[in-house]
């Protein structure tokens, strides 16, 4: 998979800009606030659908401006795709993929797979269980379409639910559907924990051998899946436990008036020789982890698709030692990368080898300076 072109139209700071892309390395240099994470920001939300910070979708039209639009061309398995994203102030974005407008913005995801590291990402070790979450569920989302539905529909009847709870002793007739809803419930669940749980295993599989390639073997990372329904294996035996736990708690779960049980309380447990991370992890231990699941996300996408993902480093070499930068770029050969940095000199260096395009971004524009 490789960006050919990517072109922006009242794009946050871009009044009008296109780049060709170079199909191994592309590096974009410039000064802070010129526009390098919106370039980035622009590839993946033509990627997924929505950005990666925290805005509305008006913030992302250009503020003298009332449209804008993001067009990412592709080649996909000797296929060429054209992602076109239209954003209009206080309107639905609308999407088309090869000019054929699509019905939801889910249906896009998968065309064009990346996998994002930008120092945001330490979040994922320091923060709390939804940003883990939302790391697992952006993942799995890409490399399994239906996953993204039973998201959206777990989202509704985990809300429909919890309507159901808070008035269960107002409402005479809550009494009788609550049943339907826990199957509900259970049975999207579960399916949502089994995805998981597949996920995470492969996660495992791949980031503890790169975690210890970083420290040569010096140190072990550990991840686990936890759920607080219990151990995720079987089909039938997760619904029975499922079903056990809202049955035993629905006292409590009524007093509260929300689901206390199932995957939206799920959590990955990250660990280095055998302590959490999170709390014991030193500041290079922390980022060594993160680098080893950025490059697991990217081996498995290409153990699941058949090809690798675009790769976006947001200003994230200078966050990281000289061992773990040559490491990194070591990881991406063969791999369509897109770099952003204030300064080259030391990348150039590592990247010596490299087939690259070098570019520069100030105020919003795009100039090519190497080719």
């Amino acid at each position: 998979m490789i960006v050919n072109k990517l072109i922006i139209k009242n794009y946050r700071n871009f009044k009008e800009a296109e780049a060709e892309l170079n199909s191994s390395l592309n590096i974009f240099i410039g000064d802070n606030g010129q526009g390098k994470t919106n370039l980035m920001e622009s590839i993946y939300i033509a990627s997924i659908g929505r950005t990666f910070r925290l805005n509305s979708e008006n913030e992302l039209i250009n503020f003298f401006e009332d449209k804008s639009s993001v067009e990412i061309h592709i080649l996909k398995n000797n296929y060429k795709i054209k992602i076109e994203i239209i954003l209009e102030k206080n309107k639905k974005k609308q999407v088309f993929i090869n000019g054929v407008k699509l019905d939801k913005t889910s249906e896009m995801i998968g065309v064009l797979n990346n996998v994002i590291f930008t120092p945001d990402d330490m979040k994922i070790i320091k923060g709390s269980p939804v940003e883990r979450r939302k790391f697992i569920n952006i993942d799995i989302s890409q490399i399994k379409p239906k996953y993204k539905y039973l998201l959206n529909k777990y989202k509704k009847i985990t809300s429909e639910r919890n309507i159901l709870l808070k008035n269960y002793y107002t409402k005479y007739e809550n009494k009788d559907i609550i049943s339907i809803w826990n199957d509900y419930l259970v049975n999207t669940g579960t399916e949502i924990s089994l995805y998981r749980s597949e996920y995470i295993n492969k996660l495992k599989k791949y980031a503890t051998n790169i975690y210890s390639n970083i420290t040569d073997n010096k140190e072990k990372l550990d991840i686990a899946y936890f759920s607080n329904i219990g151990s995720i294996t079987d089909r039938e035996e997760v619904k029975k436990i499922f079903y056990e736990k809202i049955n035993k708690n629905f006292n409590n779960e009524i007093l509260r008036g929300i689901s206390l049980y199932g995957p939206h309380k799920d959590d990955l447990i990250i660990k280095i020789n055998d302590k959490e991370c999170k709390y014991f992890g030193s500041q290079g231990q922390q980022r060594s982890a993160i680098l080893a699941l950025k490059l697991a996300e990217i081996e498995i996408i290409k153990e699941e698709a058949g090809e690798y993902p675009i790769l976006l480093l947001d200003d994230v070499l200078s966050e990281l030692d000289n061992k773990r930068k040559s490491y990194l770029i070591e990881h991406i050969k063969g791999i369509q990368t897109i770099i952003t940095c204030t300064d080259d000199h030391e990348l150039n260096i590592l990247t010596k080898d490299f087939n690259k395009k070098i570019f520069y971004i100030n105020e919003g524009r795009i100039s090519s300076i190497l080719n």
